[in-house]
């Protein structure tokens, strides 16, 4: 049997058969965004499409390509970032999803990275939930990845869980060298804070409120190691907890 997950290298009949079989599309929005000088502009979308690509493997479904550009409009002042407007990137999803639905497919689970997607993804895992009764679960990798490894893997902008989640793409896009003109860790957690408040917050404008020069962090603590671990314990995690919540939906409807 071939063990091709992604959506666009199988042929029609095997898409057909996995997708009858599995009735579950894994989704992985992406980013096109500034990651500093050395981690390239995929960063996340690279990340969300590698764990994505475990997690079909381990629930036998299959990896439904999605844009590379995701929702990042505070990143548009460095040259190279791009966004698209949430309401295009829910449209493209309902169109990608109508389809998924007259194929058979019950179950959608996004598989994200980039934490600028995350209301967007929900509005249209609502819309497609309700429009074709599909039953949608959210995995935000890069909070699971924090949670999992703590300081290893911290929740800056360019710093050693990015790099990681890079080298477990590709290590050529790494280059340390160019790691230079971080903005203080200090300063760039004080300013992620701000934004991730949850009773009073603003909105972000332009991400040099959190970080003057883009990005912060420790890249040289990311090594192939972490990244190995990362890519099976992450893609384990999201996969055990993703039953669960499929098994529930079933469960409540009867």
């Amino acid at each position: 049997m071939n063990t091709e997950v992604r959506l666009e290298r199988l042929s029609q009949p095997e898409a057909e058969a996995r997708l009858q079989a599995s009735r579950l599309a894994v989704l992985a929005p992406g980013s096109i965004e500034q990651h500093g000088p050395h981690l390239p502009l995929g960063t996340d979308a690279f990340a969300a499409d590698v764990l994505a690509e475990e997690v079909a493997r381990k629930l036998g479904a299959v990896l439904v390509p999605l844009p590379l550009v995701g929702v990042s409009p505070y990143h548009l002042s460095w040259a190279g970032s791009l966004s698209f407007k949430p309401q295009t990137f829910i449209a493209v999803v309902e169109d990608i999803c109508e389809c998924l639905a007259r194929h058979g497919v019950e179950k959608v689970l996004f598989v994200n990275w980039h934490e600028g997607n995350t209301p967007t993804v929900r509005l249209a895992g609502d819309s497609i939930q309700r429009k074709f009764n599909l039953r949608v679960v959210v995995a935000e990798s890069h909070i699971i990845t924090n949670k999992l490894f703590g300081e290893r893997a911290k929740l800056t902008h360019a710093g050693n869980m990015e790099t990681a989640a890079v080298l477990m793409y590709d290590p050529s896009l790494v280059d340390l060298s160019k790691a230079t003109n971080p903005t203080s860790e200090a300063q760039g957690d004080h300013g992620h804070e701000i934004f991730r408040q949850k009773d009073v917050f603003p909105i972000m404008r332009d991400f040099h409120e959190v970080a003057a020069t883009g990005w912060y962090g420790r890249p040289e603590e990311a090594t192939p190691e972490l990244a190995a671990e990362i890519r099976e314990r992450v893609s384990d995690y999201i996969v055990e907890k993703a039953r669960l919540e499929f098994d529930r939906a079933r469960y409540m409807q009867g």
